[in-house]
């Protein structure tokens, strides 16, 4: 009887585990990404690295440099049967010559299978400041890497694109509130950017506050604005002159504070952005 039952139960052991092992399969199947997917996410990320590294080589134009080493310049980038007549460029005047201060990437498009467009926002300077936008054709496979296969296209520039306000939803604070803590704020921001050490603000920040002050390479001139939201802790917005101390430069910030209200005096518990 036992030799007759033991077959029986391999067979519904082997059964089980197969069964396991296919719900196991099917499982992976629709929590993991899809590899093509993947591939298809590496393949854009190559393609922008590149277009980005070639416009920034392709717009770095100088009259004495040997026809020779511009090419060497975009090689890495090119291919190979496109190098020298995407690298072509006659100069003018010897002395001539454009530098590019950045590169960076702005849209990119499908143009089906392994191609793309890539739209990359150049800044020159020629010595005058310019601003370019340049599509580069790009071809792009995991397996074997990226490389623009033809000339770049000039297009006008975009103009920036305009954020709507974030509000936070809170009530501004009362003007009476704003007053009373103008004087607070204006000595926490002198104590922050010219103190010397964390001890220079013990007098303007709560306990758990970890802020460390900029030991005077900035000098605090006047606070322009106070913008406060909330109802304590309130949300902080200053804006205010800031001098470079080592150049003399003048320039405007905004920091955004947490600030906390005990017996009628206010103290900053966080900064940030």
């Amino acid at each position: 009887m036992t030799f007759r039952v033991l077959p029986k139960l391999l067979l519904w052991a082997m059964l089980a585990v197969s069964c396991l092992g296919a719900v196991g399969t099917l499982l992976r199947s629709e929590t993991d990404p899809a590899p093509g997917l993947l591939e298809r996410i590496a393949e854009r990320q190559m393609a922008i690295e590149t277009a980005v590294g070639f416009a920034r080589e392709w717009m770095q134009w100088d009259g004495e440099e040997p026809s020779e080493a511009r090419l060497e310049r975009l090689q890495p980038y090119v291919n190979p049967e496109a190098l020298a007549r995407i690298a072509a460029l006659q100069a003018e005047q010897k002395t001539k010559r454009q530098q590019v201060t950045a590169a960076e990437f702005v849209s990119l498009a499908t143009g089906g299978g392994s191609r793309f467009i890539v739209r990359v926002h150049v800044i020159a300077g020629n010595p005058e400041r310019v601003n370019w936008e340049v599509e580069v054709p790009v071809w792009a496979q995991v397996s074997k890497g990226a490389v623009v296969t033809g000339l770049p296209l000039l297009r006008p520039l975009h103009d920036p694109p305009a954020v709507p306000p974030s509000g936070s939803g809170e009530a501004v604070a009362p003007a009476e509130v704003k007053q009373r803590m103008r004087p607070a704020i204006e000595s926490f921001l002198k104590a922050m950017c010219e103190g010397k050490d964390a001890a220079s603000l013990l007098n303007y920040i709560t306990a758990e506050a970890h802020l460390v002050p900029l030991a005077g390479r900035i000098h605090f001139l006047s606070l322009e604005r106070l913008e406060a939201t909330g109802s304590g802790p309130y949300t902080v917005t200053a804006t205010f002159i800031a001098q470079d101390a080592a150049t003399g430069f003048r320039w405007p910030q905004a920091w955004k504070l947490t600030v906390t209200e005990e017996n009628g005096k206010f103290f900053v518990s966080g900064l940030s952005v």
